[in-house]
Parts: C-alpha cells; structure tokens; sequence
C-alpha cells in the first residue's frame, strides 16, 4: 500500500470517527460561544517557558487570546518535527499577527526528559520567535492540562497530531488539522477573530490567493513530487537554502543511493547504528529530528526519482548559467575598457545586452 492509500484511509478513518463523535464541525466538546470558561476549567496550574519562566496557564497564556495548542516531544522520530515544521510555515504566514493577535503553545508530553532548555534548542531548530512559547513543567500538571484538552494518550508515541485552536475570550474551541491544508488551518485560525470573520476575506481561496499556492497542479500524477511537497518541504528545500533541515541540492550527487534509501525510509535506526553520516547531520541541525515517515519501497523509490530528475534539472542550469558568465567574462577580456552597466541592474543584464543581436531575437 503506498502512502497516497494509507493518507487516504487514514482520512476516511478520521471523518468516520469525527462523524461518531459529533465533531465534524470541527468543535471540541467545550462550552458554546455563549459561555466561555475560565481558569476554573482550563486551571491556572504553572508550567515553565523555554526561558526558565513560570507562567499560570489560564492567566497567562490563554485569557483573552486566540491560541494554538499542540502536543509534542523532542526526542521524537516519528511526526513532531514533521507537525513542528508545518506550524512554522503558518507562524510564517500569520506574520505581524504573531504575538500581538495569535499565540502559540507547544506543550510537552516529556517533561522529564524536556527541560526549558531542550525546548529552546527545539524551538531555535524551527525559527520559533516572537508570540510562541514552548512549554514543559511537572508531569502532574501537563497531564492535567493536555487531558482538559482532549490529549490523552496513554503512550508518547500515540499521542494527537492536530492542533486544538481557540478564542479564550469568545469560548470558540475548534480542532484543526496541521497533516491537511495549511490554508485552512490558517484561515479556521483567522476566523477565530470576529473582526476577521465579518470582514470580505474569509474564504479558502481568497488566503491561496494572497499566499500564491497553486492549488491547479496535479499532483496525483507526480507521487514522488507529492510525497516530498506533504512530508519533506516543510523542512527542506531543493537549491533555495537551509530551511530548518539541509537544503537537498544535488542530494543524488553526494549521498551513495543505498544509503541515502535506508536513511529516508528508517532515519532513527540509521542514526542509532552510529552511522557517521548521520550522527554529523543530528548534530548540525540540534532541535530537528528526521522522522520516520512509515514509508514503503515504493514510496521511497518515487521520492528518490523525483530528487534525482530535480538535481538533474538543477545541474542543467547550473552547467547553463556557468556556460553564459564563462563567455561575458571572454567577452570582458577583449574588451578596452570594462562594458557600463546595463540600465538598472548588475551581471545578467549586462550579459543580455552584449549577447543579443541588434534586432533584439
């Protein structure tokens, strides 16, 4: 069964349970608008910041705000940095909106093993900053929280991978998925803000728009491509830089296939053989670890064709874009004097208007 399948049942499974519980549109089973609760539901029990800071939970971290909760640890392999690194292309996109309108809360489900300052390695890892705060405290207290919450797992491995969103003022408490559309995570958290949901732009395609997602392209017919845009773009990018993990350019080039195929499909037990290749990338990127995705041969194998056709693609240009600075700079050579720069920019400007013809083809 590919992941595409597994994706697919697992969202019937999801909307068939939501359909049992009642939840489907999207509330949790907290007060109407009508009646929002107070500290004497949500408890003013401590927790502690990644800065060492003692916070009460309601009067300091939810009262009056709109928030987004989630659960997590920071020695997990399997989804937490996958759903970490999903919130943080939100955060990015809520913007200016980000500590002054929207918090987020990352709570810990490890406290033991979670001090404050294994939450800031964590939260540097995915450019957490301004108005999100990670969480851990005693165990009694984050298990009273989290159940409150609706998190209750009996082991870390099983813990919910959703976010519970919600108006503390208002009384508005929903549950959104960080595993789905990001665009609708975003715009169920705007609407949490009666000034945003009065206004003309609450409407999935009207937030694709503004973002520039193109929502067109099929990408039933690319899986590798798929595959890498739901669970690797969160983290890493082809020749645009260091995200929050290594910037996969030419991946195919520099890592053997076989390993590089072990380590996608079980990156823990890679790391944990002491492979030297992996311990180096654990400890240049601290805070971020690779999940295990549960991927199977044949998702591994459309995940790797579709790096290798972008390496290729990347070297095309590459070899390209050297091809064209090698003769302006032959061109430079011959030259008296150094050519003016073309009219408003540098190099590449200046290379198209020495090699285009006088009928400008």
């Amino acid at each position: 069964m590919t992941l595409h399948d597994r994706l697919g049942r697992a969202a019937r499974a999801a909307r068939r349970t939501l359909l049992a519980c009642g939840l489907l549109a999207g509330t949790l089973s907290l007060p109407a608008a009508a009646a929002p609760r107070d500290a004497e539901f949500f408890t003013n029990l401590p927790l502690v910041t990644a800065d060492g800071t003692e916070v009460a939970f309601f009067d300091d971290l939810l009262k009056d705000r709109i928030v987004v909760v989630n659960f997590f640890y920071t020695s997990c392999t399997d989804m937490c940095s996958l759903t970490t690194a999903r919130m943080a292309q939100v955060y990015d996109w809520l913007g200016e909106r980000m500590g002054r309108d929207v918090f987020f809360l990352s709570i810990t489900l490890d406290p033991e093993n979670d001090t404050p300052e294994k939450l800031a390695t964590f939260a540097e890892g995915f450019g957490a900053g301004k108005g999100w705060t990670f969480l851990t405290g005693t165990q009694e207290n984050i298990d009273a929280i989290r159940f409150i919450l609706g998190e209750k797992a009996d082991a870390l491995a099983l813990h919910r991978t959703d976010m519970v969103i919600g108006n503390a003022k208002t009384g508005v408490w929903r549950r959104s998925s960080v595993m789905g559309s990001l665009t609708i995570a975003l715009q169920s958290i705007l609407e949490l803000d009666p000034a945003y949901r009065d206004s003309l732009q609450t409407n999935a395609e009207a937030l694709q728009n503004a973002l520039e997602i193109n929502t067109v392209y099929d990408l039933s017919a690319h899986p590798g491509e798929a595959i890498f845009l739901s669970a690797c773009a969160s983290c890493h990018t082809i020749g645009l830089g260091r995200k929050y993990a290594p910037d996969l350019a030419a991946v195919t080039y520099r890592r053997d296939a076989d390993w590089l195929r072990s380590y996608i499909m079980d990156p823990d037990l890679v790391l944990a053989s002491g492979d030297e290749t992996a311990v180096g990338l654990d400890q240049d990127y601290p805070g971020v670890v690779m999940p295990n995705l549960g991927l199977n041969p044949a998702d591994v194998g459309d995940l790797m064709a579709y790096l290798a056709a972008a390496d290729a693609r990347l070297a095309a240009t590459e070899a390209e874009a050297a091809a064209s600075y090698a003769a302006y700079e032959a061109a430079v050579a011959q030259m008296t004097e150094p050519p003016p720069p073309a009219a408003g920019d540098g190099w590449f400007a200046t290379v198209t208007r020495l090699f285009t013809p006088a009928g400008g083809n």
